[in-house]
């Protein structure tokens, strides 16, 4: 009996194992890296700002919530001594979209297009906005979802990574 429960165990864990390996990255764990465009049309990879603290937000246009949460984070890094980097992903399929609303915000970071969703996914971003917090050695340190980050957490906790 012992054997038939052990074995049911290690087949529940093999099939458990690749919804706990795709979900979206814990703290603690690295952050995948990826390469997008921007909306200026340039090419950028997450491995790129190894070294420093980033906060990468995850949003679409057509998420309310997602604007909040876009304006806190820019706001946040610009009262965050030591000059952060922010990086948006926009899940939009439409360029000009993302650009316009980015612009209407004042956006004063770089947000990429997923186009395909292929980051999202590889995130496994279930709910916008998505805002990950990842240190000077590309490890998530924190994560907010479906709400803005308040601004005075996100600075102390930019803050703490950065000393």
């Amino acid at each position: 009996m012992h054997t038939i429960a052990l074995a049911a165990a290690a087949l529940a864990g093999a099939l458990l194992l690749p919804l706990i390996a795709s979900a979206t990255p814990p703290s603690g764990a690295a952050a995948p890296d990826f390469a997008l465009k921007d909306l200026t049309g340039r090419n950028q990879r997450l491995s790129e700002f190894r070294g420093e603290v980033v906060v990468l937000a995850f949003w679409a246009s057509w998420c309310g919530q997602c604007r909040g949460a876009l304006q806190s984070v820019g706001e946040a890094v610009a009262a965050a001594d030591g000059s952060p980097v922010a990086l948006g992903v926009s899940l939009d399929r439409d360029a000009s979209r993302a650009a316009s609303v980015a612009a209407a915000l004042g956006l004063r970071f770089s947000s990429m297009l997923d186009d395909q969703q292929t980051v999202g996914r590889l995130y496994d971003v279930q709910h916008l906005p998505l805002i990950l917090l990842i240190d000077r050695e590309g490890v998530v340190r924190g994560s907010w979802e479906r709400e803005a980050v308040p601004h005075d957490a996100l600075v102390r906790h930019i803050m703490e990574l950065q000393h």
